[in-house]
């Protein structure tokens, strides 16, 4: 099993106040690493930031007062927070989980020994918190395992590329670049489709 995440999200912690919620996107699209921060789809595979939402961690339904508070938001893909949508377990702010029932916050470290991934990228629950957010989040949908594997196949096709421009230009691993980025940008155009 591996992480969740490949990089823990970090909120920056000095922003300027803004009247909107929205015009901090660019800032929370730098802070959690262009990915979502429930399930680590990165936006590009995702429409960018055009297509990702700011979900309010603690709804801003329930606290109006924490709707343009930076520490409350997340760079989060829209089926994410779709389905996490208003969900809050307590009348409390500050308590995102009660008990097995709860959504940790992305940028806690925490979230990661509640979740993890498998080899095929399919994400797991660990614990029964974690059981909760799987099933709150959808975190089964095969969406999410094939985001994280298109990845690793970009970070493959990076590590050759890295090889050829030091020289090694051999008619073999020259048709293997060629193939596999023909493969992958094959697949990226049936993801963005399709997901």
């Amino acid at each position: 099993m591996t992480r969740l995440r490949r990089v823990i999200p970090k909120r920056r912690a000095e922003v300027k106040r803004y009247a909107s919620y929205r015009q901090y996107k660019g800032l929370l699209r730098e802070d959690f690493n262009r990915r979502c921060g429930y399930c680590d789809a990165d936006d590009k595979y995702v429409g960018f930031s055009r297509a990702f939402h700011i979900d309010h961690f603690a709804p801003k339904d329930k606290f109006s007062f924490l709707e343009t508070e930076y520490s409350n938001l997340v760079y989060s893909c829209p089926f994410c927070n779709g389905a996490k949508s208003n969900y809050w377990p307590t009348d409390c702010p500050n308590t995102p989980v009660s008990g097995s029932q709860g959504v940790v916050d992305p940028c806690d470290v925490a979230l990661d020994s509640h979740l993890s991934r498998d080899d095929r990228g399919n994400i797991l629950p660990k614990t029964p918190l974690g059981d909760f957010i799987f099933e709150l989040l959808n975190l089964n949908l095969l969406r999410h395992s094939l985001l994280w594997k298109l990845q690793e196949v970009e970070t493959q096709m990076k590590k050759l590329d890295e090889i050829i421009k030091t020289g090694n230009r051999d008619p073999e691993t020259l048709e293997a670049f060629y193939e596999l980025t023909s493969s992958y940008m094959e697949f990226q155009e049936y993801i963005g489709d399709n997901v």
